[in-house]
C-alpha cells in the first residue's frame, strides 16, 4: 500500500514555492509520491487570468520533474468547476487500496467546513496540513482539526515548512510588465513560458 499525496491548485503559473511546499509535505508524511492535480475552474477563485489547462499541465511536468511526481490531468477532463469530492472519488476508483493524503494550507483547513460534502472527504482521506512558521501553531491546528472536523491524531498530519514569499499572481504581474520572474520558477519552466509567449498580456 502506497502513501500518495494529492497537491491540487490552479497552478497558473506553477513556482518554486509549490515545489518547496510539495516536497515538505513529502517529507513530513514520507509519501512514496506525490499526485499534482491542476484545477479546471477553481470554485473559490476568479479564472479570467488562467492559461489553458494543456499549457498547465506542461508546465507542471516541467517543475515537478522527479520521478516521484506524477501530474494529473484528472480535474482538466471534467466539464465545469473542479471540487475536491468530485476529484477523489474519481481516485478512489483508480488508487482503491493506497493511502491517500491531501495536501492543504492552514487556511483551507480552517475553512474546511466550508468545502462540498467535506465529511466525505474525510472519509476518503488524511490530511496534510501545510503551516508557515509564522502562521498559526501545530497545536492549535491539531486542536482544531480534532474539535472541528472530528479527526484522530493519525488522521492529520502538520507541516511546518519556511515561508517562500513569491506567489502565482505575482509572478503573472511580473511577466504582464515585461519583466523577469526566471528566479522563481524551475530553468525549465522559465523557458517555456518565454517561448510561448504566456502571461505577456495581463497586467
Amino acid at each position: 500500500m502506497a502513501r500518495i499525496g494529492l497537491f491540487g491548485g490552479t497552478f497558473n503559473p506553477p513556482h518554486l514555492g509549490h515545489r518547496h511546499l510539495a516536497l515538505a509535505a513529502k517529507k513530513a508524511a514520507d509519501l512514496d509520491s506525490i499526485l499534482i492535480i491542476p484545477d479546471r475552474i477553481p470554485p473559490h477563485k476568479k479564472a479570467d487570468e488562467l492559461v489553458d489547462g494543456s499549457e498547465r499541465l506542461e508546465l507542471c511536468r516541467l517543475t515537478f520533474f522527479e520521478d516521484f511526481f506524477n501530474v494529473s490531468d484528472v480535474e482538466l477532463q471534467r466539464e465545469g468547476r473542479s471540487f475536491t469530492f468530485d476529484t477523489l472519488c474519481s481516485l478512489r476508483e483508480i488508487y482503491p487500496d493506497d493511502e491517500l493524503f491531501l495536501i492543504i494550507g492552514s487556511d483551507m483547513l480552517l475553512s474546511f467546513r466550508e468545502w462540498y460534502r467535506y465529511s466525505e472527504i474525510l472519509d476518503m482521506v488524511k490530511i496534510c496540513c501545510l503551516s508557515r512558521d509564522d502562521e498559526i501553531s501545530s497545536e492549535e491546528l491539531i486542536d482544531f482539526a480534532a474539535v472541528d472536523l472530528k479527526l484522530s491524531g493519525d488522521e492529520i498530519i502538520i507541516c511546518r515548512s519556511e515561508p517562500f514569499e513569491i506567489s502565482s499572481s505575482e509572478i503573472r504581474a511580473i511577466i504582464g510588465n515585461g519583466g523577469d520572474a526566471s528566479e522563481f520558477l524551475e530553468k525549465k519552466t522559465a523557458e517555456y513560458i518565454k517561448n510561448h509567449s504566456l502571461y505577456n498580456d495581463i497586467h
